[in-house]
């Protein structure tokens, strides 16, 4: 006996085809992103066999909507995933940052004690005399 209801992959097969004038229409890129869609629909044929309440290109649809969808949540938890590295980073160089300036305030002191502590045995500084001498063109041999 044969089937009175056509297979769910027929039915995309001849939503497909009904949408060939409109894909002919579109531009060379568009026709190319629609039949990416056209394969996101693919993707849940055998889901769609169980909404027989629902129209097959309303099938369609929904499917891709779901495909798109992950794609999005997707590329939103990369996003968000290396924020969250970034903050823990953060919270490192904060608590690098702190030891290091505890240990500056540390040396810090100490050495300030010891500059005073030599400021009495340190020799005076003396400013070295300008070495080089200019000359003008009209003095030169």
């Amino acid at each position: 006996m044969g089937r009175t209801i056509a297979s769910i992959t027929q039915t995309w097969q001849e939503e497909e085809a009904a949408l060939k004038r409109f894909k002919r229409a579109l531009r060379k890129d568009d026709q190319i992103l629609l039949d990416e869609l056209l394969v996101l629909s693919r993707l849940h044929l055998a889901e769609a066999s169980y909404a027989s309440n629902l129209y097959p290109l309303d099938i369609y649809l929904i499917a891709i909507l779901l495909e798109v969808y992950k794609q999005l949540k997707a590329t939103q938890h990369m996003l968000h995933k290396p924020k969250q590295n970034q903050d823990e980073e953060m919270f490192d160089r904060e608590s690098a940052l702190l030891e290091i300036i505890a240990c500056c305030q540390k040396f810090g002191a100490d050495a300030q004690a010891l500059s005073e502590s030599d400021k009495e045995e340190q020799p005076p500084i003396v400013e070295p005399q300008e070495v080089c001498s200019y000359t003008t063109f009209e003095e030169a041999p």
